[in-house]
């Protein structure tokens, strides 16, 4: 990797600057499998070559004036070139000839598994215009419109603007002395983002030719499982945000304190389809999603000694609340995930952005488990419902840092509370019986709920029309394995709270 840059000063207000840079990388990837195994018992060897590059260009035209003893205008226009380069090719050969001499030309049969490459490109011109009234009033005005080959042609050009005010009260004004500082500051802006390459058309690959006995190889080509967008639109964010920042009694407490609200639309995602169209996937534009919430620093210096030592705690709380307004006509849309009962991501119309969706297990209206009489295991509901959130309800990060002269020891705390999580270790270890709970084995176990009808999905009712307790008692095998609490229950077994206290960092210097 690496870059130039030229830089030009025109006049003492006026500059020119081009840069160009590339980054890349290769990859060689070699797999062995000798024979004799029970798997590919022939033996296989495998390679992959993977290269990627990224160049990026860019040229900046700098206006930076005073216009008057109170006035100052920095104004840019720039243009920027982007292309992304990316190649693999895989080549696999089966039935190992000379055990040692791990090369593909060493094997009876090779096959190429892919031989592909994806070239992106995105052609920008964008300008930054900032205006300061007396260092205490500032105007800031962005925009850009960028030009992208993995857009349609007519929906590839798209156009984002932005605008910022901030106020510094304290220079402007006469404050308390107990107030060091105050601003206020508010903006709104719009963001575009392109899609990934081929993601506008529908396309076949390549298969291994067929040879019939006794004929000629007949080439094939097979299509693509993912239906294409020839409308794709960019995907847009709009963002309005406001905050404050004051500090008090001579710099031992800061605030700052931010508001924010953001909608994206149009949002380029792979979206499940029914495997009847032909398809598994369709890539299409998402409505609308909404994130508000609350950031918040406190910047506090309670401990500064003449001797040189003292202590700074820094504490940034996080608050966001998602929302799907709109998904689309279905009102959801699945994103993927592992499937077969083992959690799915999907965007539903009324709910947080990301929610964990597979199977429930049936209950009745107190949240008691409903049992099975015929097998003492408790049964899952018709349809797969939301079963998790991974939104955290916040984060908080408190970061405290001791000085001494040259010395200085910091830590960081990081607070991720609520928020829910499908564990997949966490069922293998069950499965495994590597976990606590798993000490008595072999033991029967007796699975608390009430027995219920898997039929009508009720609980079942004695003479005297009362529930009945669970008191069937099943195998441990049954109990992990079949309808039960490990890997092979339902999705809603799996599913964990998410909130962690962690030492993220400590370092001294």
């Amino acid at each position: 990797y690496g870059n130039l840059t030229a830089s030009y000063d025109v006049t003492s207000w006026l500059n020119v600057l081009l840069k160009g840079g590339i980054n890349t990388y290769s990859e060689s990837r070699r797999n062995v499998i000798r024979k004799g195994g029970i798997d590919i018992p022939n033996g296989q060897i495998w390679t992959e070559d993977l290269t990627n590059t990224e160049q990026d260009y860019i040229l900046i035209v700098t206006f930076n004036k005073e216009l008057n003893e109170n006035l100052n205008l920095r104004a840019l226009v720039g243009f920027n070139a982007n292309q992304r380069q990316y190649s693999a090719r895989k080549v696999t050969g089966n039935n190992v000839i000379s055990a040692g001499l791990n090369l593909t030309d060493a094997t009876s049969t090779q096959i190429v598994d892919y031989d592909y490459m994806t070239l992106r490109r995105l052609l920008g011109v964008y300008t930054d215009i900032s205006l300061s009234y007396k260092d205490y009033l500032f105007l800031n005005l962005v925009a850009r419109n960028d030009k992208s080959s993995t857009l349609p042609i007519g929906n590839n050009s798209y156009f984002y603007p932005g605008a910022s005010v901030s106020f510094v009260v304290s220079e402007a004004m006469q404050m308390p002395s107990f107030i060091d500082r105050l601003k206020v500051r508010a903006g709104y802006t719009k963001v575009g983002n392109d899609a990934g390459p081929y993601r506008t058309g529908i396309v076949y690959g390549i298969a291994t030719p067929f040879t019939p006995s006794g004929g000629s190889p007949i080439n094939r080509a097979t299509l693509g499982n993912t239906l294409g967008n020839t409308n794709l639109k960019p995907e847009f964010t709009t963002e309005a945000e406001g905050g404050i920042e004051v500090a008090f009694l001579k710099g031992k407490i800061g605030l700052d304190l931010t508001y924010f609200s953001r909608v994206s639309t149009d949002q380029i995602a792979s979206a499940a389809v029914a495997r009847s169209s032909g398809f598994t996937t369709e890539i299409v534009n998402v409505g609308e999603l909404t994130n508000k919430g609350w950031e918040i620093g406190l910047d506090l210096n309670p401990v500064k000694l003449e001797n040189g030592f003292a202590w700074n705690s820094y504490v940034a709380f996080t608050r966001i609340r998602s929302m799907i307004v709109d998904a689309g006509p279905a009102g959801q849309i699945l994103i993927g995930g592992p499937g077969g009962g083992y959690g799915q991501v999907i965007h539903k119309n009324g709910y947080p952005y990301a929610q964990i969706f597979g199977s429930k297990n049936a209950r009745d209206e107190e949240g008691n488990l409903l049992i099975d009489p015929n097998t003492g295991m408790p049964f899952a509901l018709p349809t797969e419902e939301v079963v998790g959130d991974p939104n955290p309800d916040f984060t908080l990060g408190w970061t405290n840092t001791f000085t001494y002269k040259n010395l200085a020891l910091s830590f960081l705390i990081d607070w991720k509370q609520g928020g829910d999580l499908f564990s997949f270790s966490a069922a293998s270890l069950l499965l495994r019986g590597q976990l606590a709970n798993s000490v008595d084995r072999e033991g029967l176990r007796v699975v608390p709920g009430i027995i219920g009808s898997p039929q009508t999905f009720a609980p079942i009712l004695d003479e005297n029309l009362d529930k009945v307790r669970n008191t069937i008692p099943v195998t441990a095998f049954d109990s992990h394995f079949t309808n039960g609490w490990g890997a092979y229950g339902q999705t809603e077994v799996n599913i964990y709270d998410a909130t962690t206290i962690r030492l993220r960092e400590i370092s001294l210097s």
